[in-house]
């Protein structure tokens, strides 16, 4: 087998999970969306419907390969019929052959590609099935990294706060020099982002620090912590946590460890603000109980009302009523980043859920084309 047959066999692609289509037949929009999906025409927008079906890649498909599925074409020939070089068209046909979509056979001295197994449907089932046992392959590496801990989902997580799905795919290469497992998993995985910082003191770049951070914790990690962990700025803490919540492996949970400080400084300022009186009433107090509403402020005027007088007076309290009692006093119960499970097992099922249902729309998506490219 030569270099060239052996590398179309090494699975490199990108999950992007996109809104489905629903209803659209348009062949145009179907593939863009297939495009976007696969990530290989970055958009400036969210918009999908429409862009880009003037691109190389957008016309290899919609002029070539998806009408007629059981022919091949080489660089040349296609760089002829789209007014492009060969290098420019194999560039394209290379993104195609590392996802798994197509792959390429030499024939009289050309390399010949083609929808793998004869159609977009079955090109994608393969591509499925070896994205996903590539990806489950890797995430092999937890059970040795991650820190089994019951504590650290003591928080109820909360579906409604997922980000869209994101993640890299790759199968493994001998490791650079330098380079050791975690490293090749996060680069692999794309939570290193577009471009891998690496100190210049040779410390390890700051993804790897807050992900074996997030492996050993028993609690979520808020950004006043990371901050002072780390230092750097909010912004690129805030997009390092949610390339790992984009990706599955991590999840955003409101900080309950923290509701009691919390609900202590909002009610102190607002009492030091507007009064006992406003507390009472459009503070919210009297929501819970009037007589409740009153010890609170009598702890507030004979100066009794600290963190640990707070804790004890709200400990019968449910959590989500002192949440909205915070809300309607001004204040903001931070947030904290931890890992999706107690367990290896626990996160490695989170990410491959979000694979299996983009891979599902993928599917899906390719059938709904199939059937418009025949009608």
């Amino acid at each position: 087998m030569s270099p060239q047959a052996r590398a179309s066999f090494m699975i490199d692609m990108r999950l992007v999970e996109q809104p489905a289509p629903a209803g659209s037949r348009d062949v145009d929009q179907l593939i863009g969306w297939l495009l976007d999906t696969l990530e290989f025409v970055r958009r400036s927008g969210d918009d999908w419907a429409g862009d880009g079906i003037h691109s190389p890649i957008h016309r290899i498909l919609s002029e070539f390969m998806l009408p007629r599925p059981g022919e091949g074409w080489d660089a040349q020939e296609l760089g002829d019929e789209l007014g492009l070089s060969p290098t420019a068209i194999q560039y394209q046909l290379s993104k195609l052959n590392d996802c798994g979509l197509t792959t390429g056979i030499n024939r009289d001295g050309w390399r010949v590609h083609h929808l793998r197994n004869g159609s977009l449907s079955n090109a994608v089932e393969m591509m499925a099935a070896e994205g996903r046992l590539v990806l489950e392959q890797r995430l092999r590496g937890l059970d040795v990294w991650l820190t089994e801990s019951d504590s650290r989902m003591t928080i109820p997580s909360e579906k409604s706060d997922e980000m869209p799905f994101r993640i890299q795919i790759k199968g493994r290469v001998p490791l650079a020099e330098g380079q050791d497992e975690m490293d090749a998993f996060l680069l692999d995985l794309g939570l290193y982002g577009d471009r891998v910082r690496r100190p210049k003191d040779g410390s390890a770049p700051l993804a790897r620090q807050m992900f074996e951070h997030l492996l050993a914790a028993h609690a979520p990690l808020s950004l006043d912590e990371a901050l002072e962990l780390w230092g750097t700025t909010r912004p690129r803490l805030t997009r390092t946590l949610d390339r790992f919540r984009a990706a599955g492996l991590a999840e955003r949970v409101p900080r309950l460890d923290r509701l009691a400080v919390t609900l202590w400084s909002a009610i102190s300022s607002q009492y030091d603000r507007r009064g006992g009186e406003w507390l009472a009433k459009k503070g919210g107090l009297n929501r819970i109980d009037e007589k409740f509403a009153n010890r609170v402020v009598k702890a507030l005027e004979g100066g009794k009302f600290n963190v640990e007088k707070c804790e004890k007076m709200f400990a019968d309290i449910p959590a989500r009523d002192q949440m909205v009692l915070l809300n309607l006093q001004g204040g903001k119960l931070p947030v904290g980043w931890r890992l999706c499970g107690a367990k290896s097992v626990s996160v490695r099922e989170r990410v491959l859920a979000r694979s299996d249902r983009t891979f599902r729309r993928i599917k899906r998506v390719a059938q709904t084309l199939e059937k418009a490219l025949q009608s």
